[in-house]
């Protein structure tokens, strides 16, 4: 089960995926920004590059469905969520870099707020302090057929638990930085009669970062690598290159998110001649049992 880091994380690639499908050719940069108060949003879709382009959203299914969802993700009790997001996107890796912005007014000038939308909001994510501008917006009288059955008063977590796990950056920067290169000092293996692991360590007293390639015959499903503490991916190695002081993994982009990684991986292997012969053998039998 993911986080709530974790599955913020994964709407922001998700952003950064539907964003790149869009994209005009030669592109060299992306920036999404949405602004939002309640229901009422606006999102724009710069690219940059050979042939700069601006995209609206209607033209890119799936960004409010996103973006909602990281709204609610990031609401912290008494201090509200984030009522702007911009995400920076770049060719050939799963970065991201951006910011959330919790209290300036997010439109552009001389945008009008329906007045509804200051009162859904307050009710859906209540905060202690209110910027002026979302004060200035609200409504003298609350207006007629506004129930607290409407879609707007429902609050993101009417249940929590005694200690709620952190949320997500509401105001901020966001720095998403995956692992593109990595070098490790210690290979060991294991084999059963139930399956056989491999594992590489950055440190040879395995108390740094580490890959595991996994295979269980009793399961019959393809081979689980894994990276640290993390949940790992079930296969998703494309094409792998192997020589005496380098691996190259070639990953899809599900699996390079879950290892938290970029698409094309490179290890270099501080290992002996005889362990590398070992790890290629193994990787045989692993990837293409």
């Amino acid at each position: 089960m993911r986080s709530k880091h974790q599955e913020a994380r994964h709407l922001r690639l998700m952003i950064g995926d539907l964003a790149r499908a869009a994209a005009p050719p030669g592109w060299a940069g992306i920036t999404v920004h949405r602004a939002q108060v309640s229901r009422f949003s606006r999102t724009v879709v710069t690219y940059d590059g050979a042939e700069a382009a601006v995209r609206e959203p209607d033209e890119i299914q799936g960004l409010d469905e996103s973006f909602q969802r990281l709204r609610e993700l990031s609401y912290v009790d008494g201090r509200g969520t984030w009522f702007s997001c911009e995400l920076r996107f770049t060719p050939r890796s799963r970065s991201y870099h951006g910011r959330v912005d919790a209290d300036a007014f997010p439109f552009p000038g001389g945008t009008d707020i329906p007045g509804l939308a200051p009162l859904e909001e307050l009710a859906a994510f209540p905060r202690d302090a209110v910027p002026r501008w979302l004060l200035d917006a609200l409504p003298t009288a609350v207006p007629f057929g506004l129930r607290r059955t409407d879609p707007g008063w429902s609050r993101p977590f009417s249940s929590r638990p005694s200690t709620p796990e952190p949320a997500p950056v509401f105001s901020g920067e966001l720095v998403y930085t995956p692992l593109g290169h990595m070098t490790v000092h210690g290979f060991g293996y294991g084999e059963s009669r139930h399956g056989f692991t491999v594992v590489l360590d950055e440190k040879p007293s395995g108390d740094g970062d580490r890959l595991c390639f996994m295979i269980q015959s009793m399961t019959g499903s393809p081979y689980w690598v894994s990276r640290g503490d993390l949940r790992g991916a079930d296969g998703g190695i494309t094409s792998y290159a192997l020589d005496d002081r380098r691996l190259v993994l070639h990953l899809t982009p599900e699996a390079a998110d879950a290892l938290e990684t970029e698409t094309v991986l490179t290890v270099d292997l501080n290992l002996q001649p005889a362990e590398t012969e070992e790890l290629r053998a193994a990787l045989q039998k692993i990837i293409f049992a």
